[in-house]
């Protein structure tokens, strides 16, 4: 019995040992499995996650590619409005190469002109309308100013528009010869007389020029008017006007007569004035006419178109032409001012090309004071004379024409 109860007790134990050792494998299994399902994800879920997934890389490259496209718009849009720009730079800078071109070119052929100092309208007319445009597009340019200056007829009023063009452009020898001749324009000579200084020590103004309109003053008797064409005379001449104190002396510019100002300013001295502005070879004739009793002498570097119509009332006086003066011993003066004034040694040396081809005025006179050495009966005089005459013609290359000034 004993024997049977310790059996039972055994196979309960072996039972409960064993179901335990199983419950333990189960739980292990169990537990195994649960961490397992923990790890994987079903199928359904996978395909969600993952169409999630790719849909938001879609957005995002979307995204990216709507950044792309917005930039290379910009891009575009920025290289559309360069491309404009430059466009519009290119057509304003040949607007104004054009607006340049056309206002130098009328301004020069002005200038020379045989008959005439005075823009016709179509000239004048195309000057505005290039200092116009240049006032436009860059109203802070040298041209704006030197070019409004340059149209406003020497008004003083306008003088702000060359000194800022001066500012620009100091040493541009146009800016020079404008602010000489304004000086000389409103009489103030210190200006006139600074600026030309400047010129001389440039070399803008040579010394053989220097040493011609010294001459040229020198030729004019006291109280005399000396009527002038063109700058290259004008400057240098009333600088040595004013070196020489020759304060007697009347300098005037048939440019600066285009100026009303200036008119006033001769009417105020006595002067009879034509009633225009219009500066040509009428005006000068008339001009002259007008005003017999002011001892006017005439630069002879005036194209001779200028002395068309007057020639009979014209004598030569050193290196001008008196106009219809009978008061005056001219022959004496002549002589008076080649034996005591002119330096003969250098008329005939060659020196530069402007004091060069004006050096041609002198043979008038020179032919006049040959003539009456021979009537003098002095010889020696007259070879003298004749030799200086063929030096001054070879310096100013009219020996071809010597012969045809001879008479």
């Amino acid at each position: 019995m004993r024997q049977f109860t310790l059996l039972i007790i055994l196979f309960f134990v072996s039972v409960a040992t064993k179901a335990q050792s199983q419950e333990n494998v189960y739980n292990n299994s169990n537990t195994k499995n649960s961490n397992t399902n923990n790890q994987q994800i079903s199928p359904a879920v996978q395909d969600t996650t993952t169409k999630i997934q790719y849909e938001e890389i879609q957005i995002q490259s979307k995204s990216v590619r709507s950044e792309k496209k917005a930039k290379s718009l910009k891009a575009d849009q920025l290289e559309e409005a360069e491309k404009s720009e430059l466009k519009d730079s290119n057509n304003s800078s040949q607007l104004l190469k054009t607006a340049q071109f056309q206002f130098e070119t009328n301004y020069s052929n002005s200038k020379h002109q045989l008959y005439r100092r005075s823009p016709n309208n179509l000239e004048f007319s195309s000057m505005v309308k290039s200092a116009n445009l240049y006032k436009e597009i860059l109203p802070s340019s040298f041209e704006k100013h030197f070019y409004t200056y340059l149209i406003s007829k020497y008004n003083p009023n306008q003088f702000n528009e060359l000194e800022q063009a001066a500012k620009l452009n100091p040493t541009k020898t146009e800016v020079q010869q404008e602010l000489a001749v304004f000086g000389i324009a409103v009489d103030n000579q210190e200006l006139a007389d600074s600026v030309t200084m400047q010129m001389i020590t440039q070399n803008k103004i040579t010394g053989g020029l220097l040493n011609y309109t010294s001459d040229l003053v020198n030729s004019i008797p006291a109280n005399g008017t000396l009527l002038l064409h063109g700058y290259t005379e004008l400057i240098p001449a009333n600088y040595q006007r004013n070196t020489l104190g020759r304060d007697d002396i009347e300098l005037i510019s048939v440019d600066l007569m285009q100026s009303s100002a200036y008119q006033d300013r001769l009417e105020a001295k006595g002067f009879v004035m034509p009633n225009t502005t219009f500066v040509d070879t009428a005006f000068v004739q008339n001009f002259c006419a007008l005003n017999t009793t002011k001892n006017i002498y005439l630069s002879m570097s005036f194209p001779k178109e200028y002395f068309q119509g007057m020639s009979s009332s014209l004598t030569t006086v050193g290196l001008t032409f008196a106009y219809n003066q009978t008061s005056l011993d001219y022959n004496a003066w002549n002589i008076s001012l080649f034996e005591k004034v002119w330096k003969k040694h250098e008329m005939g040396v060659s020196k530069d090309q402007q004091s060069d081809a004006l050096s041609a005025n002198y043979l008038p006179t020179l032919i006049s004071i040959a003539r009456l050495y021979e009537e003098y009966n002095k010889t020696e005089e007259v070879k003298n004379t004749n030799q200086l005459i063929l030096s001054v013609a070879t310096r100013a290359r009219k020996t071809g024409q010597l012969s045809k000034i001879k008479r």
